[in-house]
């Protein structure tokens, strides 16, 4: 195999386990969301209302929840990885056009 062709072989499996990790942080937001909302209706009064939280009031601020804010933050960078290994990806693919146009 051509040290071109090892290249792209290593970018595309970095691409791959960069979107499996985003899929995964993905699939298990919707349930940090959820405990995230229990824990803030579960913590007292609304300060804006002096009422216990709803769950739509829980869920307005539901980014305030330290572990939920901490779940999107690795999302964000694994969506950051995810698009730095597909330039790689596709740098990789296009030094070896590039390589074989010149080595006609």
């Amino acid at each position: 195999m051509s040290n071109y062709a090892n290249k792209i072989e290593q970018a595309a499996v970095s691409l791959a386990d960069a979107v499996t990790h985003e899929m995964e942080l993905e699939d298990t937001r919707h349930i940090i969301k959820l405990n995230a909302i229990e824990h803030i209706m579960g913590s007292g009064d609304n300060k804006l209302t002096g009422k216990p939280h709803s769950f739509s009031s829980a869920e307005a601020v539901v980014h305030t929840d330290d572990v939920y804010a901490a779940h999107l933050a690795k999302l964000r960078h694994a969506a950051r990885d995810r698009i730095l290994a597909k330039g790689r990806y596709d740098a990789a693919v296009a030094a070896a056009k590039l390589q074989e146009n010149i080595d006609g």
